[in-house]
C-alpha cells in the first residue's frame, strides 16, 4: 500500500538526482503551469515505482469527516423522498429511478409541478382580485374540482382507454353541477356534495411532513457551506476540494427531494385511487341511465346526439371501477404524462385565457365551458412543446451542478480528466443517455403495442418465453419436491407476467431499469471511493483519462494559494450553487403559491390566497420580461408565416386587474337579457315600476342552464339595474 506523504518527501528532497528519470519534463497546465517557477513533477510510471501501486486510503479521520459532512446529509435527504408505505420492491425501484435517471425523474417532476400550478393558478383567477367567496360559493367548487383534477394526475389511466371519452366523462365528473346520480345507499345523489366530500378527504390524506423535508434541505446546505469554507479556507488541499466536489455533484437531489413537497403522495394511495375511481363510476353510471341522462338533457338544454358517445361507456374493459390503474407521481413511471394538461389547456385557449381575471362572474357560462372544452377534444393522450421547458429545466439543473463539481475537480492539480471527473462525466453521460432512451422509446413504440410487425416477422416466438417455458416443463418433470415446486410456480408466475406486457414495459424491464440500478451502483461508488480514498492511487492522481497529465504533484497548500487556484475552484463552486439555488428557489415558490389549494382549513386557504396575490402582484414586474419574450416571438412567428396574430395568449397570464367585459350575459328567471350593454341602455332610457321587464327585450337562455347565475340573485329594477351595468 503506498503513502504518497513519505513518498513526495523522498522525491522532492532527493539531492543527489537518484530519481532524476523520473522527474517529468513535458507540458503543465492550470496552476501549476507558472513558467520557469514549475514544481518538480513525477512521472506515472515513476510513481509507481517509487510510490508503490494500490490505493493510500484516507485514515478514519479524514473519511469520517466525509462522512459527518455529506453522507448523513444525503442519507437524511433520500429518507425525505416521497415513498409509498409497505411497498418494498416499488421502493426499491422508485430511488433507483430518482438516482440513477435524475434528469428523466426530475423532467416528470417538475411537469407535475407545472400542472398542479396550472390548477391553482385557474383557482386564483376566478375571482377579483381582492374577492375570496366562503366556504358555499361557487369558487369554493371549482376550488374542490380543481384539486382533484391535480390529485387524478398522479395516476395512471389503462393503455388502451379511449382518450376522448375519457375527456369527456372526466370533464363532467369534475365541473358538472347538473348531473343527478345514480341513488345509493349511505351516498348523496348531489355530484357537488360528492365532490366536495372527495375533496375533503384527498386533502385530509395528503401526506404531511414538510418540516422534515426543510430541516434535511438546511442541514445538506449547511453542510455545502461548510465545505465551501474548508476547500477556501485551506485553499490548496485537494481532499477538502475533492470534498466540496462530492456535494456539489449531488446538488440535484435536495431540488428532487423537495419537489415532493409540492408533487405530494397521498398517505394511502391506493385508497385514493378507488376512492378517484368510485366517483367516476358513479358519473358513468348516471350518464347511462336513460331517466337521469333526459333529466340532464334537459336541465343543459342539449340533445341526444351531444350524449352519443357514452355508449362507449358500457365498455366495462375500460371505465369500470378501475378507471386510473396505479398512482405515477413524483416520476416513478416512466411515459406518465398525468389526465390533467389536456383538460387545463382546453379550459385556457377556449374560455379562461380571453375572460382573464374573474372569470367565474358568470358561473352557468363558466361551467359550460368547461364541461364542454373546445370545439374539438384532442383526448387525453397529446404531446405538448410546453414540456420541452420542464425537461430543459431538468437537464439545466443536473448537468450544472454535476458542471460545478466537474470543473474543480478537473482543474484541481494533476489537471486533467482523472477518475474523479471522469468519474462525474460518465454519471452526467448515462442520465443523459436514459433520457434520450425514454423519449425514442415513447416516440418509435406506442403505448399498448405488444410488438410492431416487424419484430413480429423476424421473432415469431419469444426467446425468453421459450426459454421459460422449457425450464417450466423440466421442472414439472424433476423429482417432485419443496425446491423444484416453489421454482416451477416462480417460473409460471414470471411468464405470466412477461406475456401481459407491452412492449415499452418490457424495454423498460430488460433495458432501462438496469441501465438504472448500473448508474446508481455507479454513483454509490463514486462516494465511497471518495470517502475511503479509493482514488488515491497513481493512476487516477495522474489524470490519464483525456489525454493530458501523466505526472503528478507533491507541492504544499502555499504553492497553490500564491498561483490562482482559487479562481477554478471559485468558478465551480460559483456555477453549481448558482442552479442548485435557482432549483431549490423555484420549487419554494411553487410550494408557497399553490398551498392555498391543499390547505384542508378553508380560511387558512383563503389568508394564503390572499398573500400569493400580493406577492405575485408585487413581484409582476419580474414576470413582465419573460411575458414580452413570449409576445415579441410570437408576433414574429406570425409574420414570418404571413399569418394574423391570434389576439391574446392560449394561456392563462396572472394579473391582479380585471378586464373589462361588455358581453356579459345576465340571467333572470330563466331569461337572459341581450347584453349587459343593451339592459342598461334600457333601465336608463325607461325604469320599469315594477318587478317585470318587457319580454322583448329578453330572448331564451343559452343551452348550458336556465336559472339563476350570477353571484346574487336579483327581484326588483333597481338590483337589475345595478347588475346590469357594466363590469369593469
Amino acid at each position: 500500500m503506498p503513502n504518497f506523504t513519505e513518498c513526495g518527501i523522498v522525491f522532492l528532497t532527493d539531492s543527489l538526482d537518484l530519481y532524476a528519470n523520473y522527474t517529468y519534463h513535458g507540458p503543465v497546465a492550470g496552476a501549476l503551469n507558472t513558467g520557469g517557477d514549475t514544481p518538480r513533477l513525477i512521472t506515472l510510471d515513476g510513481c509507481r515505482q517509487l510510490c508503490g501501486t494500490g490505493s493510500d486510503y484516507y485514515p478514519w479521520k479524514e473519511a469520517s469527516n466525509t462522512i459527518t459532512t455529506w453522507i448523513l446529509p444525503i442519507m437524511g435527504m433520500l429518507l425525505q423522498a416521497p415513498f409509498e408505505s409497505n411497498k418494498f420492491r416499488k421502493t426499491v425501484h422508485a430511488l433507483c429511478r430518482w438516482i440513477g435517471s435524475p434528469i428523466a425523474s426530475l423532467s416528470y417532476i417538475l411537469w407535475n409541478v407545472k400542472v398542479t400550478s396550472k390548477c391553482a393558478l385557474l383557482v386564483d383567477m376566478a375571482t377579483r382580485y381582492d374577492e375570496v367567496p366562503d366556504e358555499e360559493s361557487e369558487f369554493a367548487q371549482i376550488r374542490d374540482s380543481f384539486y382533484i383534477l391535480s390529485v387524478m394526475n398522479q395516476y395512471a389511466i389503462k393503455a388502451r382507454m379511449p382518450g376522448v371519452e375519457a375527456e369527456k366523462l372526466l370533464r363532467i365528473a369534475l365541473f358538472s353541477d347538473s348531473l343527478k346520480l345514480v341513488p345509493v345507499e349511505d351516498e348523496t345523489r348531489s355530484l357537488v356534495k360528492r365532490r366536495r366530500k372527495l375533496a375533503k378527504s384527498l386533502r385530509e390524506g395528503r401526506k404531511r411532513g414538510v418540516v422534515p423535508v426543510f430541516i434535511s434541505l438546511f442541514w445538506f446546505l449547511f453542510s455545502l457551506g461548510l465545505s465551501i469554507q474548508a476547500a477556501f479556507g485551506q485553499l490548496g488541499a485537494n481532499a477538502t476540494a475533492h470534498d466540496l466536489a462530492l456535494g456539489l455533484l449531488l446538488g440535484w437531489l435536495p431540488v428532487l427531494i423537495l419537489c415532493g413537497i409540492v408533487d405530494r403522495n397521498p398517505v394511502a394511495t391506493d385508497d385514493i385511487r378507488l376512492k378517484l375511481n368510485r366517483l367516476l363510476d358513479a358519473v358513468r353510471l348516471a350518464l347511462l341511465n336513460p331517466d337521469l341522462q333526459n333529466t340532464y338533457m334537459r336541465d343543459t338544454g342539449r340533445t341526444p346526439p351531444d350524449f352519443a358517445w357514452t355508449e362507449k361507456l358500457n365498455n366495462n374493459d375500460y371505465f369500470r371501477q378501475d378507471f386510473f390503474t396505479s398512482f405515477a407521481g413524483q416520476g416513478r413511471v416512466r411515459w406518465h404524462y398525468g389526465v390533467a394538461h389536456p383538460i387545463l389547456a382546453g379550459i385556457e385557449s377556449s374560455f379562461v385565457a380571453d375572460h382573464g381575471r374573474d372569470w367565474l362572474r358568470d358561473s352557468e357560462q363558466a361551467r359550460n365551458n368547461l364541461v364542454l372544452g373546445p370545439k374539438t377534444l384532442a383526448g387525453l393522450r397529446w404531446f405538448d412543446p410546453r414540456e420541452l421547458w420542464q425537461i430543459s429545466s431538468a437537464i439545466a439543473v443536473v448537468m450544472g451542478s454535476a458542471g460545478g463539481a466537474f470543473i474543480l475537480s478537473y482543474w484541481t492539480p494533476t489537471v486533467g480528466l482523472g477518475c474523479r471527473s471522469g468519474g462525474y462525466m460518465i454519471f452526467v453521460i448515462i442520465g443523459l443517455f436514459l433520457l434520450s432512451a425514454e423519449m425514442f422509446v415513447w416516440w418509435l413504440v406506442p403505448r399498448s403495442s405488444m410488438s410492431p410487425d416487424w419484430l413480429r416477422r423476424h421473432a415469431p416466438e419469444d426467446p425468453l418465453v421459450k426459454i421459460g417455458t422449457n425450464l417450466e416443463w423440466r421442472l414439472r418433470r424433476a423429482d417432485s419436491n419443496r425446491w423444484t415446486q416453489g421454482a416451477g410456480q416462480w417460473v409460471y408466475r414470471m411468464l405470466s407476467y412477461w406475456s401481459e406486457l407491452t412492449l415499452r414495459q418490457r424495454i423498460q424491464v430488460l433495458f432501462l431499469r438496469p441501465c438504472e440500478f448500473a448508474n446508481t451502483a455507479w454513483l454509490g461508488y463514486i462516494i465511497g471511493a471518495q470517502t475511503f480514498g479509493s482514488y488515491r492511487t497513481c493512476e487516477c492522481m495522474a489524470s490519464v483519462w483525456g489525454g493530458r497529465g501523466g505526472y503528478i504533484d507533491f507541492v504544499s497548500i502555499d504553492f497553490y494559494r500564491s498561483h490562482g487556484v482559487e479562481y477554478y475552484w471559485g468558478a465551480g463552486t460559483a456555477v453549481s450553487c448558482v442552479f442548485i439555488a435557482a432549483g431549490v428557489s423555484y420549487i419554494v415558490l411553487e410550494w408557497c403559491t399553490q398551498s392555498h389549494l391543499s390547505t384542508e382549513d378553508y380560511y387558512k386557504a383563503s389568508r394564503g390566497l390572499r398573500r400569493t396575490r400580493a406577492f405575485k402582484k408585487y413581484t409582476a414586474w419580474l414576470r413582465n420580461a419573460p411575458n414580452a419574450v413570449i409576445e415579441a416571438v410570437k408576433v414574429t412567428r406570425f409574420k414570418l408565416l404571413g399569418s394574423k396574430v391570434r389576439s391574446g395568449r392560449r394561456s392563462l397570464v396572472w394579473t391582479w386587474k380585471t378586464k373589462q367585459y361588455h358581453g356579459l350575459p345576465q340571467v333572470i328567471h330563466g331569461w337572459e337579457m341581450a347584453s349587459a350593454e343593451e339592459n342598461y341602455r334600457l333601465l336608463q332610457s325607461r325604469k320599469p315600476s315594477s318587478n317585470n321587464i318587457q319580454m322583448q327585450n329578453l330572448r331564451p337562455p343559452l343551452r348550458s342552464h336556465s336559472r339563476s347565475s350570477g353571484r346574487r340573485s336579483f327581484d326588483t329594477a333597481d338590483d337589475i339595474s345595478m347588475n346590469a351595468a357594466p363590469t369593469v
